[in-house]
């Protein structure tokens, strides 16, 4: 399913498009994109200068105004929810213009995603500090669109395309977890979490192997080499976001 971006960095401008339908609410494609008439697409909201986002599988429907992408009325429900509840947050001292910049997340191995659980906190995880989300993949639409994902929960996010420039990233810098593919050039994924789990400095830091090898030998083979979970592509956000808050919790709970 492909992923298409909404910015809104005044929340009041998102609460009154959907306010104003009935309802099913609907969303002009971005300047540039094209979609079959009756095609899903992944639409995701980052709202307000926070970035905190929300997302919703809708469908392209063709109309006199060009195409259009459609929302159930229960997802149209759930984001109306979100905006409420984004709407107490306190605002800004600082405050961006109100316009909508659409933007689209690339091609990438995302399924039906439902909505995003935004309000997750990373209290738990890293007190003091955001978690730091190390992201090792050679396809740039996987890697932008877990990126914007986990950025807007919170996480501070790093990406990077070999298993070689995730090891010099490591040895320079703390991470708290890392999102790896399997199928990197030159050095896999496998031998990496191998490398890492060698290491006294890294080897308790968790492994989240997020690939396409669905098989389960891949996953025994993944979990031997020292992998703390496995989430197979195509992938549900919710599910991919919780697994992660999940790790990160076990990681860094006392005892």
């Amino acid at each position: 399913m492909r992923s298409v971006l909404y910015r809104f960095p005044e929340l009041d401008a998102f609460e009154r498009v959907v306010a104003g339908s009935a309802s099913e609410v609907e969303f002009a494609l971005p300047s540039g994109e094209t979609a079959e008439d009756g095609e899903w697409l992944l639409a995701i909201f980052e709202l307000g200068p926070a970035r905190r986002a929300t997302a919703a599988a809708g469908r392209a429907s063709a109309s006199p105004e060009g195409i259009r992408v459609v929302f159930e009325p229960r997802d149209l429900r759930q984001m109306t929810e979100f905006a409420a509840a984004e709407a107490l947050r306190p605002a800004p001292v600082t405050a961006r213009p109100a316009d909508v910049a659409p933007e689209t997340a690339r091609s990438a191995g995302v399924g039906d995603a439902g909505v995003i659980s935004a309000g997750v906190s990373s209290a738990g995880a890293t007190a003091g500090a955001s978690p730091r989300i190390l992201i090792v993949d050679d396809d740039p639409d996987i890697r932008e669109v877990v990126a914007v994902m986990l950025r807007a929960v919170g996480l501070e996010v790093v990406a990077v395309d070999t298993g070689e420039r995730a090891l010099e990233r490591v040895a320079a810098e703390p991470f708290d977890l890392l999102v790896l593919d399997w199928n990197l050039p030159r050095m896999t994924g496998i031998e990496l979490c191998r490398v890492l789990r060698k290491d006294p400095s890294w080897a308790r830091m968790p492994v989240l192997f997020l690939t396409a090898n669905a098989s389960s030998q891949d996953m025994v083979e993944a979990f031997a080499s020292g992998g703390d979970d496995y989430v197979v592509k195509p992938f549900r956000a919710p599910e991919l976001g919780a697994r992660i808050f999940s790790l990160l919790r076990r990681a860094h709970r006392p005892g």
